[in-house]
């Protein structure tokens, strides 16, 4: 049977943000946001981890992709809104306009779980 790790008291904060990017310059946002922008943010101090998902089956004129960042609390969170956040998304806002707008919505982790045993798979 497989044991799940799971934290009732999460205080974590997702910070998330949706974004529909034009196919043509898809490429050329993800290296932005790999090389730059992202390490921009891990710099402030104020997130201690990430993911990149993009929505299966969808059309091929634009891509959406949600960027998931984790502060390990609200108050870091704010510090990031109130500090960071403005220069930052100026900065997003001038290099790609309306070829990839972004929406973003912020959630309170209340609780989180993960696998951490796993029984053998049979392969017969």
């Amino acid at each position: 049977m497989r044991q799940i790790s799971i934290n009732r008291r999460s205080n974590r904060i997702l910070y998330n943000v949706t974004v529909s990017v034009e196919a043509l310059i898809y490429a050329d946002w993800l290296t932005f946001m790999r090389e730059n922008h992202i390490p921009e943010i891990f710099s402030t101090g104020c997130f201690s981890g990430y993911k990149i998902c993009r929505i299966i089956d969808e059309s091929s004129e634009t891509y959406t992709v949600a960027i998931q960042y984790f502060a390990d609390n609200l108050e870091k969170f704010e510090e990031y809104k109130d500090k960071f956040a403005p220069i930052l998304q100026q900065e997003y806002l001038q290099r790609f306009g309306e070829s990839a707008p972004a929406f973003r919505t912020v959630l309170h982790a209340i609780e989180e779980g993960e696998v951490i045993g796993e029984e053998p798979t049979s392969n017969s």
